[in-house]
């Protein structure tokens, strides 16, 4: 199947966002980030856009793969999404475990998570399972109520999620399927249409500066919309609250039309080190978090770097590099299909 470049382009950015998002979260619930008041609205900005980025992303190609019909793109889901999820959540749940309090939220207990898997998720691995019901769903209601219904559903879900007591898991489902549907909608045509075709100008600055002025005001407006968790005091998980409530919408919107219209730019779209990463994803999505983590600890237990600045870079390249070697390792011993990484 020939690869869109824009396509990988935006993934490759995304994933950046990715790592730089948990680096800067490891960061401000460590003794670092008590004052790191930049880390904390960074952290917000970002988390308002990059996994809708990537849901919105992954809806692009669903309605081709559903032409090659149901059972198909369901058995495909078993090593792209179920197999690395289980996998490598056990892999990074047991580290966690056995790093006991060096690592910022300790696990207290080992086999109830490990078996509570299939209906409850561990650190990032949330989304490959929302991403594996958001699939479901798409196989179930977009022929019977099309694309635009399932836009709406999509629509009417994350506002029930406002008021309705969930479960986590199905919280994180309702909040993020809109922009999996809008993926779907659209498919690669439509958002060609919409942002890739257009102009230089538009793509270059205009459709940026909004992004940023749209999420600066979401920013702003957090005391207000969120005075139940003061964002300059809370963790990671607080603010990721934060961050995908309804009131932050608009910010999610135009921080992916913004990553999209930027990856489509010529001289960003032929990037090979982009194009790389948006290739790399899965294998720098499932190890980047024991990589960059660790980094931090070992980092930070030896005294070696003091510089918050500083250890946010360090943990942000070894995030990104650590995951590289490893898949380039395994893909040399053939194993990189048994191990969930294509």
């Amino acid at each position: 199947m020939n690869r869109i470049k824009w396509l990988d382009s935006a993934r490759g950015l995304g994933i950046i966002l990715v790592v730089i998002g948990h680096a800067l979260g490891g960061l401000i619930d460590s003794k670092l980030g008590a004052n790191q008041d930049i880390f904390r609205q960074l952290f917000f900005s970002i988390y308002t856009f990059h996994m809708p980025l990537f849901f919105l992303l992954s809806g692009l190609m669903v309605t081709k793969r559903l032409e090659k019909g149901q059972e198909v793109f369901l058995r495909g889901l078993i090593p792209s999404i179920v197999w690395p999820y289980f996998l490598w959540s056990i892999i990074q749940f047991t580290i966690i475990y056995g790093l006991g309090t060096l690592v910022n939220r300790p696990a207290e207990s080992y086999w109830p998570v490990i078996v509570s898997l299939p209906w409850n998720t561990v650190s990032q691995f949330w989304f490959l399972y929302a991403l594996f019901w958001m699939h479901i769903l798409s196989v179930l209601l977009v022929p019977r109520l099309g694309r635009e219904g399932f836009v709406l559903l999509a629509l009417a879900l994350k506002s029930l999620a406002l008021i309705l007591i969930l479960p986590v898991p199905v919280k994180l489902v309702c909040n993020h399927l809109f922009f999996y549907a809008v993926g779907v909608w659209l498919a690669t045509g439509g958002l060609e249409t919409l942002i890739i075709k257009r102009g230089p100008w538009l793509k270059s600055v205009g459709v940026p500066l909004i992004a940023v002025a749209t999420i600066g005001a979401t920013l702003l407006a957090v005391p207000r919309y969120g005075a139940d968790i003061p964002l300059l005091l809370a963790g990671s998980p607080e603010i990721a609250n934060l961050a995908w409530r309804f009131p932050a919408m608009a910010a999610a919107i135009m921080g992916v039309a913004a990553v999209v219209a930027i990856a489509s730019l010529p001289r960003i779209a032929g990037s090979r080190i982009l194009l790389w990463l948006g290739r790399m994803t899965m294998p720098i999505f499932v190890l980047h978090v024991m990589f960059l983590a660790g980094t931090r600890i070992v980092l930070m237990r030896l005294d070696l770097v003091s510089n918050p600045a500083l250890l946010l870079a360090i943990s942000v390249a070894a995030g990104l590099i650590g995951p590289l070697i490893v898949e380039r390792v395994t893909r040399a011993l053939g194993l990189n299909r048994w191990i969930g990484f294509q």
